[in-house]
């Protein structure tokens, strides 16, 4: 993709469509432990995600997935707050990557220097830290969303070899590693799961994840899950000055530590490290995908820092995928939320990696005309550990003539009503809204969905089933759902299987749900491209829900002054705020939203913003910020009452310029619009937040 070249208009629209595609694949991999798309894949729709920011910085959201980490926790589990954060690392696919992560590096410290790099592999398994307080290990937990994880603590005390207790240790310390489950244990596993009529497991990580993931430990007991520790998270004492030192003073607490690490002082070094590991990593009893680097000296580590869901001072370098070939049997069509439409291609099945795949994405039908994929095919597929990996090409070479062209899809699937297709458009819609099955099913489960009215116990397959057999059929049915109970949804325990207990939970859990924050509710109504963070600016800028509501009722009817406060809304282009006027202008919708406002409590806006000299300023940030994340910098001005905008017009009063700071710029110098530098916003705020 050539970035350079995509229009504004169609950036904010990729950006939109990635981010949610990302969300639901970090859901069902690290909440779910059932991934979606291969490592590699899910790699290169992030690393597409992350340059479209940064070369349009007016469009990056706090919610952006580039911006947070992993996903939400299971709430059955206790929480447990990270003392220091568990970030993720940066991504790199190419010897490239790394040597521009060394020269940022470099750029940082301002030196020409070369810095002491520790190189380690990455292992394929699962983030956990460890927490010890005079010895005395008191609580285990999972990554999560960086900040907070699951409390797993009785689950790793069944690892062998994990320690209990340390001695000569500080009074407290926090350890972090990665807990897996080696190549043949695995096998092993699977033929059990298999002869006890089990789920099979998808692969090592997802095996080792579900094992921790349990309330049971006895389940966690009899999984072989073994650790690696490779760092601290948080000690009131201090072990050593680098990372090579480090994981010396570990080995001598008792923990397990990789060996296979090294010291490297050029480029050059650092790539045959790499490149040998790429040819031994078959002979290891464990999978990895990859080499970690990390700036060995920690002082140096310090200084480097962190920039929002990663530190600055190591990166990843991820292998390559792997590559295998089969035939394309044929290709079914899937109805999204939003009725966007996306192939799947049935292959005959092959097993890769040691797992057997039988489907694979191909994101749209522009990309099955891009690689002219025709059924019969021959294809190579790319997998990096996952289930569901990628078709990246075809075999032309042993294609026979028989091989069928693929049509576009000319009805829907699920409602059999035509669908809207524009010539050469990579998105091919149903516009049938909640008149389609599908999505009305996947709206339902979308209202009802954590970060929308968060309804304990009503996920995806008991919304499938309430929606089957007529118990649901828009989301104001589940609050007249107690209603039914002395009549037929009493059957619920014998038609479904849940127990009346599971039943009382889940009225209780709707009751909870009536009281909810603007925000959510904005966010529940599934308006296309308004996520948590459009939600959370509408109802800043709206305050409640009845004014909210016959604001759009106004647009609906095409009032401009309506048109034109959404439209100065940072990140709402004119795509947006005619989505928003679509939604409002169906009758069925504003039925639908009418009721719920009467059934809901739908608390105000609450303005929590402290007056300053910059309250109700219109202020943009352009350019590279270096000491604060730019959403960082937008909470604050916020937080001081500044509205954010996304473009600079006469009615900008102020400009926060980075580093490569464009347009945007230089369009504020022609208007004379007051700018300044990332030090002078520094030095401004200091003193108020």
């Amino acid at each position: 993709m050539d970035i350079q070249r995509i229009t504004q208009e169609q950036a904010r629209e990729l950006i939109k469509k990635l981010s949610q595609e990302i969300k639901e694949y970090n859901i069902a991999y690290y909440q779910e432990n059932a991934p979606k798309i291969s490592d590699a894949e899910y790699d290169q729709l992030f690393f597409t995600l992350k340059n479209l920011e940064e070369e349009f910085p007016e469009y990056l959201t706090d919610d952006s997935p580039t911006q947070n980490v992993g996903s939400h926790m299971l709430d059955k589990f206790e929480k447990h707050e990270h003392k220091t954060p568990m970030l993720s690392l940066a991504n790199g696919f190419e010897i490239d990557d790394i040597a521009d992560f060394i020269d940022r590096t470099k750029r940082f410290l301002h030196t020409d220097d070369f810095p002491e790099i520790f190189c380690e592999p990455k292992i394929d398994g699962v983030s956990f830290s460890a927490t010890y307080i005079n010895g005395k290990l008191t609580t285990g937990a999972t990554r999560g969303d960086g900040y907070i994880g699951e409390d797993i603590t009785a689950n790793i005390k069944t690892i062998k070899n994990f320690p209990h207790k340390i001695t000569n240790a500080p009074e407290f310390l926090e350890i972090r590693g990665e807990i897996f489950i080696e190549k043949e244990d695995f096998i092993k596993l699977n033929l059990q799961q298999e002869l006890q009529g089990k789920q099979i497991f998808a692969n090592p990580r997802n095996s080792a994840s579900g094992s921790l993931r349990q309330l049971d430990s006895n389940i966690a007991l009899s999984r072989p899950l073994k650790y690696f520790t490779y760092g601290i998270g948080y000690s009131n004492m201090k072990f050593a000055d680098t990372q090579e030192k480090l994981l010396l003073v570990l080995a001598n607490f008792g923990f397990q530590t990789n060996k296979i690490g090294k010291l490297v002082n050029s480029l050059e070094e650092l790539n045959t490290f790499y490149e040998n590991l790429l040819v031994t990593r078959n002979t290891l009893a464990y999978e990895i995908d990859g080499v970690v680097y990390k700036v060995n000296n920690f002082e140096l580590q310090e200084r480097l820092g962190f920039i929002a869901r990663s530190p600055r001072f190591a990166i990843a370098h991820k292998f390559p995928a792997i590559i295998a070939e089969t035939k394309l049997c044929g290709i079914t069509v899937q109805v999204g939320r939003t009725g966007v439409l996306t192939p799947v291609a049935e292959l005959e099945p092959i097993k890769i990696g040691g797992v057997t795949v039988a489907r694979a994405t191909l994101h749209n039908f522009a990309e099955i005309k891009r690689l002219d994929i025709r059924i019969g095919d021959t294809v190579l597929l790319h997998r990096a550990g996952d289930v569901i990996p990628k078709v990246n090409k075809v075999n032309l070479s042993k294609r026979t003539g028989s091989e069928k062209i693929v049509s576009l899809p000319t009805n829907c699937p699920s409602c059999n009503s035509l669908l809207h297709i524009l010539p050469d458009d990579v998105i091919i819609r149903c516009d049938n809204g909640l008149s389609c099955p599908i999505q009305l099913v996947r709206s339902i489960i979308h209202f009802a969905s954590k970060d929308a009215l968060d309804i304990d116990g009503l996920g995806a397959k008991q919304i499938e089933f309430l929606q089957a057999f007529g118990f649901i059929n828009n989301p104001v049915d589940i609050f007249f759902l107690e209603a039914k109970n002395t009549q037929s949804l009493a059957k619920l325990e014998n038609m479904s299987g849940w127990g009346a207990r599971s039943v009382e939970n889940l009225f209780n859990s709707i009751k909870e749900a009536k009281r909810t924050t603007l925000a959510r509710f904005i966010y529940s109504l599934g308006i296309k491209q308004i996520g948590q963070s459009n939600a959370k600016i509408l109802a800043k800028e709206f305050g409640s829900v009845k004014n909210f509501i016959n604001s759009m009722l106004l647009l609906a009817e095409g009032d401009e002054k309506k048109y034109f406060q959404l439209r100065s809304l940072e990140g709402f282009a004119d795509k947006t705020v005619a989505d928003i006027k679509n939604f409002f202008s169906c009758k069925q919708n504003v039925g639908t939203i009418n009721q719920l406002a009467n059934i809901l409590i739908i608390e105000d806006y609450e303005n929590n913003t402290i007056p300053s000299f910059i309250t109700g300023l219109n202020v943009i940030f352009t350019g590279t910020l270096n000491s604060i994340s730019r959403n960082e910098a937008k909470a604050k001005a916020e937080k001081l009452g500044a509205k954010i905008v996304s473009s600079v017009s006469a009615n900008t009063d102020l400009v926060i310029a980075g580093e490569k700071a464009g347009s945007k710029l230089k369009k504020a110098e022609e208007l004379s619009i007051k700018v300044i530098s990332e030090k002078e916003w520094l030095e401004i705020i200091k003193g108020v937040i």
